[in-house]
């Protein structure tokens, strides 16, 4: 491999790091389950699945291919190992963390 192939790689591999880092960010998961069931121009789809009720998320996943319904179900358990990290504080402080959750991070003077 000459060195400039060797660079490309490198940078390809750092772009989808990025961009898989901002996906998982966006989904406000750990990480992206794959699989059956996986399509990358589906994310907004996995967002408004993500954020519905328990009753619509059941409701969808009665109606899902049983091919998909892991994926359906990892993404789910993915979701929920980003709220128990988020909630430990083991991932940095962001403004839509703060947005979502204005209670715990007001601050008020002491008077």
């Amino acid at each position: 491999m000459t060195p400039e192939q060797e660079r490309l790689v490198i940078q390809i591999n750092e772009d989808f790091e990025e961009y898989h880092r901002d996906v998982n960010a966006g989904l406000r998961i750990k990480r992206v389950p794959t699989g059956p069931g996986f399509r990358l121009r589906d994310l907004d789809w996995y967002a408004e699945f993500l954020d519905s009720g328990l009753d619509a998320q059941a409701e969808f996943m009665s109606t899902v291919n049983p091919d998909e319904v892991e994926f359906y179900e990892r993404l789910l358990i993915s979701r929920a190992e980003f709220e128990i990290a988020e909630e430990r504080g083991q991932l940095p402080l962001t403004q839509d963390r703060i947005d979502r959750h204005p209670e715990r991070y007001r601050w008020e003077p002491d008077t």
